[in-house]
C-alpha cells in the first residue's frame, strides 16, 4: 500500500468507528461452548452474536444421524477461525450462517434473527445486510472499480450518497488509486482489497470471509489479513474467517476446528497451551 493511502486508510477506519472493551469467555477444549456470551459495552459494541443449534451440513454427516450437529454461540465483536483441513465445512458453514444455502438441520441465529426460517424478501434483506468476503464471489470483470463495490448494495439504490460512500471504502483499503483501472487488470492483492471495500459498505454488524492466503503469495496475503484484522479492530463487528491454515488462525481471538461437518474443538488463542500445541503442529 503507498503511504498516503495508508494513511488515508487509517484515518477513515477511524471515523467509521473504534473498538471497545473486549470481554471473552473461556471455552472448553475438545468441544463446543455450552456458556452464552457475556455483552459487550459501549460504541464499540458493534458485532452480531452468532447462535448455532444442532446445525448439519449437506453431505457432511459422515458419522451417522445421531450426531448433534454444530452447536456454538460467539461474542458480539469477537473474531473466531472457523478451521477444517480442506474438507470445505467451514465454507460452507459460512453460507449457511449468510443465508446463501440451507442447513440439512438444526437452527441459525444471527442477532435474534432465526435465519433457517426466512425466504423471500426477508431473506435477501437479510443477506445484504452481511459482509461477504469469498473469492467465489468474485469482482466483475463488466463492471468498473466503483460499481464492482456498489454491487454489496442489494437492497437499496446507488444514489450519489452511496457513490461517495464506496469512494471512502476503497480509500480505507488503499485501492483508491485503482478507480480507473478495468477489474481485469488488477493484481491478486488489488482484487482482494476491492472484495474488502465492497464487504465493508453495507457496515456490516457481521462480516463472512473467506482467507484470502491461498491465492496470494506471503507478503501479499500477510496485507491483505492486516487490512481485514484492522477493520475488525476498529469497526467492532463480528468475524467469522473460514481457513485450512494454521497460520491465519492465530490471528483470531478464537478457533473453531471442523471435521466432517462437527466441531472438532473450540479454543481462545490466548491460551497459553494452545499456542504450544500449535507451535508444536508447525514445528
Amino acid at each position: 500500500m503507498r503511504r498516503r493511502d495508508h494513511e488515508c486508510a487509517s484515518a477513515t477506519l477511524s471515523f467509521l468507528g473504534s473498538p471497545g472493551t473486549r470481554q471473552y469467555v473461556r471455552v472448553g477444549r475438545g468441544g463446543p461452548s455450552g456458556g452464552q456470551p457475556r455483552q459487550r459495552s459501549g460504541p464499540g459494541a458493534r458485532g452480531a452474536v452468532v447462535a448455532l443449534a444442532g446445525v448439519r451440513l449437506r453431505g457432511r454427516d459422515r458419522r451417522g444421524a445421531a450426531t448433534d450437529g454444530i452447536s456454538l454461540v460467539t461474542l458480539p465483536g469477537q473474531s473466531v477461525a472457523l478451521y477444517d483441513r480442506g474438507d470445505g465445512s467451514a465454507a460452507e458453514l459460512l453460507d449457511v450462517i449468510g443465508g446463501l444455502r440451507p442447513a440439512k438441520s438444526g437452527e441459525v441465529s444471527v442477532e435474534g434473527v432465526a435465519v433457517h426460517r426466512l425466504g423471500g424478501a426477508a431473506l435477501e434483506r437479510y443477506r445484504g445486510e452481511r459482509g461477504l468476503l469469498s473469492p467465489r464471489f468474485p469482482l466483475l470483470s463488466s463492471l468498473s472499480v466503483t460499481d464492482n463495490v456498489l454491487a454489496a448494495l442489494r437492497t437499496r439504490r446507488a444514489d450519489a450518497t452511496a457513490r461517495d460512500q464506496a469512494a471512502e471504502m476503497l480509500v480505507a483499503v488503499g485501492a483508491a488509486h485503482l478507480v480507473a483501472r478495468g477489474v481485469d487488470t488488477l493484481a491478486a492483492e488489488q482484487q482482494w482489497r476491492v472484495l474488502i471495500a465492497r464487504a465493508l459498505l453495507a457496515g456490516p454488524r457481521l462480516m463472512l470471509a473467506e482467507d484470502p492466503a491461498p491465492g496470494l503469495d506471503s507478503r501479499a496475503a500477510r496485507r491483505v489479513l492486516d487490512l481485514l484484522m484492522d477493520a475488525h479492530a476498529r469497526l467492532g463487528f463480528t468475524l467469522l474467517l473460514a481457513t485450512g491454515r494454521l497460520a491465519t488462525t492465530v490471528r483470531c481471538d478464537r478457533v473453531v476446528s471442523l471435521a466432517d461437518g462437527h466441531v472438532t474443538a473450540d479454543e481462545l488463542t490466548d491460551d497459553d497451551a494452545w499456542t504450544r500445541d500449535r507451535v508444536d503442529r508447525i514445528g
